[in-house]
């Protein structure tokens, strides 16, 4: 579980983008966070993925709190798979997904090479691209991209997944086929699972819960696939579209 105990984020001018955030995530759930202004849906993510150690409050992963000395652990159990991913687009999805002899994750992980082959080639199924590892990567479309991002991290044994702005990196076709992907790893493989999205109905149809911050302030918390609240809902039609 991944716990927001009262925190809150300031950016680089100080002004306050999360303030007194409480929140629970539960293995096997996918959340949506969904926000008025692209940073203050940053901070959730960042505090809940050691990427910012908050100024007020504190964060709790899988009973670890977040500190200096613990950040890299942290960052550690979390995962993080983004649109932007560095790939060597001419090699192999496989290739790309794989940890690699020569990582410092490999050598924690006492992985073998054929252990890296096959940590990598279970992770590519769970994502839906059991068949793609021996393309080329640079064959592969953007949604797909993302998917050996989530593979790429899934060989790490994260304990959560954050994914960041996935619809405004991908068609909508593209984020709801992801996000159903999603939905679906997370209950098989118990983890937790938070994504930022633009669209509130991407997030409503495909998210176990959607919050919704605005102004600093997490102003909603409902579960997916079902209206909020009508004074929720107000509040969540001001800040999104």
């Amino acid at each position: 579980m991944i716990e927001l105990l009262g925190v809150g984020v300031q950016d680089e001018q100080k002004a306050w983008r999360l303030r007194k955030a409480c929140a629970r995530f539960h293995p096997g759930t996918l959340s949506a966070v969904v926000a008025g202004a692209p940073a203050d849906g940053a901070a959730v993510l960042d505090a809940l993925s050691g990427r910012r150690i908050p100024e007020e409050g504190r964060v709790w992963v899988t009973r670890v709190p977040l500190m200096r000395e613990t950040r890299g652990r942290i960052r550690a159990l979390v995962g993080e798979a983004t649109a932007t991913a560095v790939f060597v687009t001419h090699r192999s999805v496989l290739w790309n997904t794989r940890v690699t002899r020569d990582t410092v994750i490999a050598r924690l992980l006492r992985l073998s090479h054929r252990g890296q082959e096959q940590a990598a080639l279970s992770a590519l199924a769970a994502v839906g691209l059991a068949r793609r590892g021996g393309d080329p990567l640079v064959a592969l479309p953007p949604g797909d991209r993302l998917r050996v991002a989530v593979a790429r991290t899934l060989v790490r044994r994260p304990a959560a997944l954050v994914l960041r702005d996935v619809d405004a990196a991908l068609g909508p076709d593209d984020a709801a086929s992801l996000l159903g992907m999603l939905g679906r790893l997370v209950r098989s493989h118990r983890l937790i699972a938070v994504v930022s999205l633009a669209s509130v109905e991407l997030a409503r149809t495909h998210a176990d819960r959607v919050l919704v911050v605005a102004a600093g302030a997490l102003v909603a918390d409902t579960p997916g696939a079902r209206p909020p609240a009508a004074p929720a809902a107000r509040q969540l039609q001001g800040v999104v579209r």
